[in-house]
């Protein structure tokens, strides 16, 4: 049999065992989150979220809507370098995402069992604005 012939059906039967692969075990499956980034990300997104009085202090402040923390929620970035993880029972991540008015925003949140408890809104590096709320 000459050569081409082998590496033609050999390439057939390899994509046909990918198809029946895809189609009896993949297609249609919800694969779960393995990075550490979409961990995180599902986590937060599967909770309620509770808001700190600190947290509803600084939102008032800086007029972030509810909405605009789901939003920063379902864009978000997790900045583990600014995040409390080493040493705690429950760390602290800091995210940031973007607000349905396209403005960029980090939050600090604690996953809980349960529960999603947004801590602090960061300000801006640029921000003029300061708010008083502890």
């Amino acid at each position: 049999m000459p050569n081409y012939r082998r590496i033609s059906l050999f390439i057939f039967g390899t994509l046909l065992g990918c198809g029946l692969v895809y189609v009896t075990l993949m297609r249609g499956r919800d694969f779960p989150a393995w990075t550490p980034e979409g961990k995180i990300k599902e986590s937060l997104q599967a909770n309620a979220i509770k808001i700190s009085a600190q947290a509803k202090c600084m939102l008032l402040c800086n007029n972030i809507a509810d909405d605009d923390i789901l939003s920063v929620i379902n864009t978000m970035d997790v900045l583990f370098d600014e995040s409390d993880i080493r040493g705690k029972q429950i760390p602290e991540y800091v995210i940031e995402g973007k607000g349905l008015n396209g403005k960029t925003y980090k939050m600090k949140f604690k996953s809980e069992y349960l529960t999603t408890k947004l801590i602090s809104v960061l300000p801006e590096k640029d921000a003029s604005k300061t708010c008083d709320c502890k």
